[in-house]
């Protein structure tokens, strides 16, 4: 644990062991905080963060950096890690969120109420640590997936993320009407062609369905690999997550089926209330009666009859989301490469390997 005494106030520590961030009574802390935390969303869980970083620690070099910050009576956590890169990318030392590429959000967890400006204090102390107190640790920096940016800082803007706030609705029914004719007409179509090849079900898989669900998600990463295949999956990620949040409410793992057989998936996450969709699928026998777009209504339909307040599919605008969504958030990036030589001769090794392996 390294300690610094901020002059704007803020207390901040960085927790640097494995032992300290695993310890059980303080990822039992963690998660009182995420029940204090007013606008906690679900990739602040000790869960979720956990399951990535003993996934990735088998994987990758990593070691925690996990920011602890306070002032007054708001406390901030923001876990990251220093990742060690191997030979071939030139042993380059980056600073990551702890779920980087995995996970869509990486605001700290803030608990306490937070007045005008304060944010923006936390984040400047926090660059002063790492910018100056740790500038010889590390060659790149790089925070992704910002909500919730300072605006002093040179934030770049990264993508849209659509989401459906469902508070404008009395139900679903109240939402298909007041949505596009287009979409509704799509909907009732796409649904009478997946008909006609049989019976149709739409499942969803419980906290006391975990072998089911894990026998069900080797299929669903098969087909997920067919259709993308360049999409890098750590070993292992998937199954841990399934194991370490399903059976804690936090994951929403359904499938559309006909006659039994499944045709469409989704594995995403729900907390507080806020359903993310993170990670759909479907097979290609069936792609004409898009069967993915069959299965959203369902899930929308499910998600207002649960009280969800909203449907966020998170990052990438794309065209399909923009037709079910009524809104949509930024996401930012703060992130640079050190210009100290050392740096630059290892990032001048990579691109000279890179055009190597090129030629």
């Amino acid at each position: 644990m390294m300690n610094f005494n901020m002059a704007d106030k803020w207390r901040v520590q960085v927790l640097r062991s494995w032992d300290e961030v695993d310890d059980p009574s303080f990822l039992e802390q963690w998660a009182d905080w995420m029940r204090r935390s007013d606008d906690s969303h679900v990739f602040n869980h000790p869960l979720l963060v956990k399951t990535w970083t003993d996934t990735y620690r088998g994987i990758w070099n990593i070691s925690p950096l996990y920011v602890l910050a306070e002032k007054n009576d708001v406390f901030v956590l923001f876990p990251l890690v220093l990742w060690r890169m191997n030979w071939k990318n030139a042993f380059i030392k980056k600073i990551i969120p702890a779920g980087y590429s995995d996970y869509d959000y990486h605001d700290p967890l803030v608990v306490g109420e937070v007045v005008d400006g304060e944010l923006c204090s936390f984040w400047e102390a926090f660059c002063r640590v790492f910018l100056e107190e740790w500038k010889g640790v590390y060659d790149v920096f790089d925070l992704i997936g910002i909500v919730r940016p300072c605006k002093n800082m040179p934030w770049k803007e990264e993508e849209a993320c659509p989401y459906i706030d469902m508070s404008r609705y009395e139900n679903y029914e109240d939402y298909l009407t007041k949505s596009s004719k287009s979409l509704r007409g799509d909907i009732r179509r796409k649904t009478r062609m997946l008909e006609k090849y049989g019976t149709m079900s739409f499942n969803i898989y419980g906290q006391d369905s975990l072998d089911k669900a894990l026998e069900t998600l080797g299929i669903f990463l098969n087909v997920h690999r067919a259709k993308w295949p360049n999409a890098y999956k750590a070993p292992g990620f998937h199954e841990n997550l399934l194991i370490n949040t399903l059976p804690a409410n936090l994951l929403h793992f359904s499938e559309v089926c006909i006659n039994d057989v499944p045709v469409s998936w989704e594995l995403n996450f729900i907390y507080k209330n806020i359903l993310y969709y993170y990670m759909p699928v479907f097979s290609e026998e069936y792609a004409k009666c898009s069967p993915g777009r069959v299965h959203l209504s369902f899930l929308v339909e499910e998600s207002f009859r649960n009280g969800v307040r909203v449907f966020d599919f998170m990052r990438g605008s794309e065209e399909y989301k923009r037709k079910w969504a009524n809104a949509e958030a930024e996401v930012y990036r703060y992130g640079f490469n050190r210009n100290a030589f050392p740096s630059r001769a290892k990032f001048l090794l990579r691109n000279v390997m890179m055009y190597a392996k090129s030629g």
